[in-house]
């Protein structure tokens, strides 16, 4: 590993890396050196974890598991236990850092009554090993608990539920405390609730031609002998597996269903749709409709009202859904959509503030920063090959890595400031993972105002792989340069640009307002500067008129325009139909100007209700509304 640079502003909370080197603590701040660098070179198993509160470490070296104290690396005496282990693949803590999980490989024993348990579990404080399983597979030999540790379960042929202090029973093996049960059980989750009720989702794949599920089950009798209550269902057809996504207070969960094959033939890759259960009564269930194939991303925020979904074909969509009451009719509303672009990949900062949306694996691996509080785009870099992007737990930073199994080349991480300067850079021969150490957020209270841009680092050759290159001009082909179909090329360019422009707010009948009525503008109708033109043009011959005997306007003014956009002209006295439309269009005038004043104040960065999020997405409709009058008038 070497440090092309690493100058960490102050805030940034350690990182550890996993190497061809071993594993290395990076501190900060003003941290230029590695704290902690363990060789791990004699085990073929490198891997590390940290507690979810970011207090402990767990290294992983060729004949132990060390723990380390990750607040205090550099003190005397940071080790705060070593368990005596060969062989240990992966490890992970408890919720609360009680716990820890080892996994080995299976092994098979000539006697099925002697067969090793290769999963085990100790206790943190003096490495006793309180029992064991046996567990086959790697991709889901994690253990799955409850927030505060009274239980922990894992599934079988069913999900068992076990108490981490019972006492073992013959053989070494935890008593069962509880169990859910069922046909086809493929995957479950547990809502990470910290009060009131613990919910438990679980998936069946469908089986005799029955359709597929996802129950959602009350721990609180799932723990017990009489067995589990289902307090709802939802059924998903064409679903081969699913990923659980709860939102923090545990109230909303989303299912992302994933088919193998596309029946359709639209796609290679399989299926996926959304759908969202809650665990609030009335308990609703259903699919979110407003989302096209595939789905690549989805992410909640912090705060458990929103959330963020990037779909579709490329330059994909990426919607913001706000999460309703529990008495609407539909558990999720879209109120937001972001301009398409190449991305699959959407996070929100640790705080909820910022928004980051990436494109990953064959994209070109541009990082985009939103402010929440107005949409603004923040900036946008170049993460060339980066194979992750994680949010620092102060919400202001942003770490890329490019992970061996990903990529066998330019390995190393690079880490960003919200504002897009490269702040630290650090590269390896062969990377294999990368991880921030867990913290409260709420130590790096987040103020109205952003932090200001850093000092970046001075290396070249670093900020050259981190700015985005320009495109180059429009392609046109040999034979139509510099003649007319040259120019046709180009307008059919300036048609998509038009299309990729900022969509904003979602209107209610469902289709997104674009930032100006010049840009909604469809191909081939008339321009804003057009219809002016031809306003004034009406305007004249009803002069005319008048000064034939004709009907035109009294006063014989000028139209009137109160938006540079829309012209309004006025009425004719006397007219009690001219005058009921001249009342509408001061009433929807009224309506434009607080919706402008709206606008100033999510500009501030005022973070708005919802309802005046509502406002401001029916601009659209009252926009067209005052031009439907404005033409009434003409008549």
């Amino acid at each position: 590993m070497s440090a092309t640079s690493l100058n960490l502003v102050p805030g940034l909370t350690q990182f550890t890396i996993q190497t061809d080197k071993g594993v290395s603590v990076v501190s900060s701040p003003h941290a230029r050196q590695s704290i902690l660098e363990l060789n791990t070179l004699g085990s073929s198993n490198r891997t590390f974890a940290y507690s979810p509160d970011g207090g402990l470490l767990a290294v992983v070296l060729e004949t132990n598991v060390t723990i380390y104290n990750a607040r205090d690396l550099e003190a005397a005496g940071n080790i705060v236990n070593t368990i005596d282990l060969k062989g240990v693949i992966e490890v992970e803590f408890s919720p609360l850092g009680t716990y820890l999980a080892t996994w080995s490989r299976f092994v098979k024993a000539a006697d099925e009554k002697d067969q090793a348990r290769n999963l085990s579990l100790f206790r943190v404080t003096d490495g006793k090993l309180l029992g064991g399983f046996v567990q086959k597979t790697q991709g889901n030999w994690k253990l799955q608990w409850v927030h505060d540790e009274t239980f922990f379960a894992r599934l079988t042929s069913e999900i068992y539920f076990h108490r981490p202090t019972a006492e073992l029973e013959h053989g070494n093996k935890f008593p069962i405390a509880g169990r859910i049960s069922g046909d086809s059980l493929t995957s479950f989750s547990i809502s990470p609730n910290k009060s009131g009720k613990v919910f438990a989702a679980v998936f069946s794949k469908e089986k005799n031609g029955a359709p597929g599920s996802v129950k959602l089950y009350d721990l609180g009798t799932a723990i017990s002998e009489n067995g589990a209550s289902c307090v709802s269902t939802r059924s998903l057809f064409n679903a081969d597996s699913v990923d659980f996504l709860w939102n923090s207070d545990g109230s909303s969960v989303l299912i992302h269903t994933h088919t193998d094959v596309d029946k359709s033939n639209q796609s290679y890759y399989g299926k996926s749709t959304l759908h969202q259960l809650t665990t609030t009564a009335p308990h609703y269930s259903t699919q979110i409709v407003d989302l096209t194939n595939p789905i690549h991303s989805i992410s909640w925020s912090p705060n458990s009202k929103e959330y963020i979904v990037i779909h579709g074909a490329m330059p994909s969509k990426c919607t913001l859904f706000i999460v309703n009451s529990a008495h609407a009719t539909q558990p999720s509303t879209a109120i937001y959509e972001f301009p398409p672009a190449a991305r699959n990949s959407v996070t929100y900062s640790p705080h909820g503030r910022l928004i980051l949306t990436a494109g990953f694996g064959n994209l070109a691996g541009d990082l985009t920063v939103w402010d929440r509080a107005d949409f603004k785009q923040l900036c946008t870099v170049r993460a060339t090959n980066a194979s992750v992007a994680v949010w620092s737990p102060d919400g202001r930073h942003i770490l890329t890595a490019t992970i061996y199994k990903r990529l066998k080349v330019d390995n190393g991480v690079r880490i960003f400031h919200h504002s897009g300067v490269l702040v630290a850079t650090m590269d390896a021969r062969e990377l294999y993972s990368v991880s921030w150490r867990d913290d409260d957020c709420g130590k790096w209270p987040m103020k109205r105002a952003l932090s200001q841009k850093p000092e970046g680092i001075q290396d070249a050759e670093a900020i050259k792989k981190a700015t985005v290159q320009p495109t180059a001009g429009k392609y046109i082909p040999p034979h139509l340069r510099g003649k007319v179909g040259g120019a046709a090329v180009s307008s059919i360019a300036k048609v998509r640009e038009e299309q990729l422009r900022p969509q904003g707010p979602i209107g209610v009948i469902g289709t997104a307002s674009t930032a100006s009525a010049k840009a909604s503008t469809p191909v081939g109708a008339q321009t804003t500067e057009e219809k002016s033109k031809i306003a004034l043009k009406n305007a004249k011959k009803r002069e005319h008129k008048k000064a034939d005997g004709g009907t035109g306007s009294l006063n014989g003014a000028a139209p009137q325009q109160t938006s540079p956009a829309i012209p309004v002209f006025i009425p004719i006295e006397g007219d009690s139909k001219v005058l009921e439309i001249e009342k509408k269009v001061k009433g929807v005038q009224k309506k434009l100007k607080q919706i402008a004043d709206l606008r100033k104040k999510q500009i501030d960065g005022e973070i708005l209700e919802l309802t005046q999020i509502q406002k401001i997405a029916g601009e659209e409709a009252l926009l067209k509304e005052l031009e439907n009058l404005n033409l009434q008038l003409q008549i």
